[in-house]
């Protein structure tokens, strides 16, 4: 009982000096890591060149041993009364992920201090990564059974993991920087790429079935539009957004924005080829159009969203601003 009502105060004091300031920006990236012992001890911390200064005030520019005791606390919270380890922690802006390492017979236990859009296991990847090249260094730098370190080589040590951490995730980070944001400004740009990039495909559809005579053989023309102007765009759109929710919107307003204006410029052909077959009245093209806009985008949207989460989203972190 005593241990619990410790734990609690720790948890209520830390938590509200390190988070009583509401932050109002997002944190792009891994920008604060910490190594430490199963009781709490600081081993290592890692701050990101690149943190912002608001981040770096309110939560970095704080004793970095407080810090380590709020994030073990809430590990030892979690374990005494749940009976399991913590493993993320969500805050409005940012999230906090947990890691139990075993190095030579010594458990420690690492936190993440990451943006919420980062995939927790691209984190844990990232960093499994920089262990694995620098275990060497990490040895140097945690206290053996009698509790003592080469203090100048640990200090050397610390400075090396410090600069190989910063460059394995920056190997992680996508390019695109303005395409890396996973926001509105993101998939905006994005759609209108997106856009552009669908009417470049409708352009040579129309070249292909007009040069090539592909009006006359029907299976070919079917295969040339699913794949250039559905299953390539759905692509396309995923890759260039970056991120699923965004890509998933934008596929489904590039292809019904696009089959809107397509059924707009044939409107003649289309209702005199419906109407040669079947005895309707035009508004029923027109809310049957609708619907297969919808399917036709709902499909574009749902591969675009694979896409992006498959081969962008879990593999990249959000650029640092």
């Amino acid at each position: 009982m005593i241990k619990f009502l410790y734990i609690k105060n720790i948890l209520s004091i830390n938590a509200l000096a390190l988070f009583k300031s509401r932050i109002v920006f997002v944190i792009p990236m891994i920008y604060l890591m910490y190594l430490a012992s199963e009781e709490g001890t600081l081993i290592w911390n890692y701050v990101h060149p690149k943190i912002p200064d608001h981040i770096l005030e309110r939560i970095a520019g704080r004793d970095h041993s407080l810090m380590v005791n709020f994030l073990s606390a809430v590990s030892m919270f979690g374990y005494d009364a749940l009976g399991s380890r913590v493993q993320i922690i969500e805050f409005e802006h940012v999230k906090m992920s947990y890691r139990y390492i075993d190095l030579d017979g010594i458990r420690i236990l690492a936190v993440a201090i990451t943006d919420p859009e980062d995939n927790s296991k691209l984190v844990w990847s990232a960093f499994e990564d920089f262990l694995n090249k620098n275990r060497q260094y990490l040895e140097r730098i945690v206290p053996g059974d009698a509790g003592l370190i080469n203090q100048e080589g640990a200090e050397k040590a610390s400075l090396i993991l410090s600069r190989e951490l910063t460059r394995t995730l920056e190997r992680k980070v996508r390019k695109f920087e303005v395409l890396g944001r996973r926001d509105l400004k993101n998939m905006l740009i994005a759609l209108v790429i997106g856009i552009v990039f669908y009417a470049i495909s409708i352009s040579i559809t129309y070249v292909m079935y007009t040069s090539y005579g592909l009006q006359y053989d029907l299976t070919e023309f079917f295969i040339t539009i699913v794949f250039l102007d559905f299953i390539l765009p759905g692509a396309f759109i995923g890759w260039i957004t970056g991120y699923w929710r965004g890509a998933l919107i934008n596929g489904i307003i590039v292809a019904i924005l696009s089959l809107t204006v397509l059924t707009a410029i044939w409107w003649p052909q289309l209702l005199g080829a419906v109407l040669s077959i079947f005895n309707i009245r035009p508004e029923i093209i027109i809310v049957g159009v609708v619907i297969v806009a919808g399917v036709i985008g709902a499909a574009m949207g749902l591969i675009a969203a694979f896409v992006a989460w498959y081969f962008v989203e879990i593999r990249t972190f959000v650029p640092a601003k």
